[in-house]
């Protein structure tokens, strides 16, 4: 059975990302949207964005650890604001000021958790 777009990049490499890359542009970073289509672009296009819904706060609680625990993992961090039935989730290289490919792949590994 194929693997999904999500799936496969889910599976791709974190890798370092010096200060001096240069951010992807919105074409590039559209491009890279569809494979994660719960994720939304910010207006100005730096930042994915994804909110989620849950049941109540234990269930907002247990999502933050898990995405906490991958993201300790990978090295690679989202800026995650929650509360009782949600859960806010910003992804930036903010040593770039915008969006790289890791940004991309950190949203799929984070969709590859229960929700």
């Amino acid at each position: 059975m194929p693997l999904s777009a999500t799936t496969a990049l889910a599976r791709e490499v974190i890798v370092p990302c010096p200060r001096d890359t240069p951010a992807l542009t919105r074409a590039e970073s559209e491009s890279l949207l569809a494979q994660i289509p719960k994720w939304t672009l910010s207006p100005d296009g730096t930042t994915l964005l994804r909110s989620c819904v849950l049941p109540d706060f234990a269930g907002a609680y247990a999502l933050v650890e898990r995405i906490a625990a991958l993201a300790e993992a990978a090295d690679h961090h989202p800026d995650i604001a929650f509360g009782w039935g949600y859960v806010r989730l910003k992804l930036q290289t903010h040593s770039i000021g915008g969006l790289h490919r890791n940004d991309f792949i950190m949203a799929a590994r984070i969709e590859t958790l229960p929700h």
